[in-house]
């Protein structure tokens, strides 16, 4: 009977630490997801940070500022680098749908990211035209779902009045007519 007794007392031990070993693993697992959704938006977050510093260098901000004064002045080579950083940043929104997939990211916060950085990269003629040649190829993923639409909505001057409205005093003198 004291057998018996120890027996049980060691099962309802055993099934404790059962129990106690899944709530620590569960909390494990939870805090190995936050850590990974801290080290991927911090990625992503460095990656927008070298596409606006690579944008910043002398070469690629005169193309760039090209592309949305006179695109049809560009050389390939302007061409090229711009495409580049059009790519980094879909890139980036891609990243984001695979945080998603991941279930470290909500479709809302992928949304909102788009949203918010579009019209800066988007919000030119050659950019929209650059992306009207590029879209079909991301047919059937969630960049055509979730960032075509908020790219085909973005105003194609919206970079022209940006870069015109943030100097301080008179409106450029070297800005052209906005693209109807």
């Amino acid at each position: 009977m004291n057998v018996d007794r120890v027996n049980r007392w060691l099962t309802l031990g055993a099934n404790i630490g059962v129990v106690l070993g899944l709530i620590i693993l569960i909390i494990e697992v939870r805090q190995n997801a936050s850590l990974t959704r801290v080290a991927l938006e911090t990625a992503k977050n460095d990656q927008l940070a070298n596409i606006e510093l690579s944008i910043a260098s002398p070469a690629v901000a005169a193309a760039w500022t090209k592309s949305i004064r006179a695109p049809e002045t560009m050389t390939d080579a302007d061409v090229r680098m711009v495409e580049s950083h059009l790519v980094a940043i879909m890139l980036q929104w891609d990243n984001l749908f695979q945080m998603e997939a991941g279930g470290l990211a909500s479709r809302a916060r992928t949304q909102s990211h788009i949203q918010n950085s579009a019209q800066y990269y988007f919000g030119s003629a050659y950019a929209k035209n650059w992306w009207r040649l590029q879209k079909d190829g991301w047919n059937d993923t969630p960049m055509i779902e979730v960032a075509g639409p908020v790219i085909e909505a973005v105003d194609p001057n919206f970079l022209l009045n940006y870069l015109d409205s943030s100097r301080v005093g008179a409106p450029s003198a070297v800005s052209q007519k906005p693209v109807e």
